[in-house]
C-alpha cells in the first residue's frame, strides 16, 4: 500500500483557484494589449487580427493616407473594462462598428446620400457600401502574450 500526502496539492489547487475568483488585474493587463494592438492595425499594419489586409479606402487612396487612420480619433478612442473574469474592448465613436463589421450606409431620409469626397469632387449617392475592416480581437501574437501575462499573473498570485 502507497499512502501520499495530498494535503499541500489540495493547498496549492485551492490557492490557484482562490486566484481566478477575481481576474480584474489580469483583465486590466489584457485590455491594454488587445487596445495597443488594434491601435497598431489602425495606424500602421492596416491588417485584421487574423492576418488578412483591409480593403483600402477610397480616401487613403486619394490621399495618400492610411485607411482607418485619418484624424486618429478612432484609435484614441479605444478603451478597455475590465472585469472579475471577461474584459471588453471597444470604442464609443459611431462610426467604429460599421468599420469592423462592415455594412451599408443608407439614407435616412430622403432618397440620397450627398457628400464630397476626398478629391474635392461632389457626389450623390442611394448607398455607400463599406467593408469590413476588423481592427478589434485577437491575433495569434496576441494570444502568446495573453498566455504569458496569464502565466505570469498566476506565478505572482500562488508563489511556490
Amino acid at each position: 500500500t502507497v499512502r501520499a500526502d495530498l494535503a499541500p496539492f489540495k493547498a496549492l489547487i485551492g490557492a490557484y483557484s482562490h486566484a481566478a475568483e477575481d481576474l480584474t488585474p489580469l483583465m486590466d493587463q489584457l485590455g491594454a494589449l488587445l487596445e495597443n494592438s488594434a491601435r497598431d492595425r489602425s495606424e500602421s499594419t492596416n491588417v485584421s487580427p487574423d492576418g488578412v489586409a483591409w480593403p483600402k479606402s477610397f480616401r487613403a487612396e486619394e490621399t495618400g493616407g492610411k485607411t482607418l487612420f485619418d484624424s486618429g480619433r478612432l484609435a484614441a478612442s479605444l478603451q478597455s473594462v475590465p472585469g472579475r473574469r471577461q474584459v471588453e474592448v471597444g470604442t464609443n465613436v459611431i462610426y467604429g462598428g460599421i468599420h469592423q463589421a462592415g455594412g451599408d450606409i443608407v439614407p435616412k431620409s430622403g432618397g440620397a446620400l450627398a457628400f464630397v469626397l476626398p478629391n474635392g469632387e461632389f457626389a450623390v449617392v442611394g448607398k455607400v457600401m463599406i467593408p469590413a475592416r476588423p481592427y478589434l480581437g485577437v491575433s495569434d501574437e496576441d494570444a502568446t502574450e495573453i498566455t504569458a501575462l496569464a502565466v505570469d499573473y498566476f506565478e505572482e498570485a500562488v508563489p511556490r
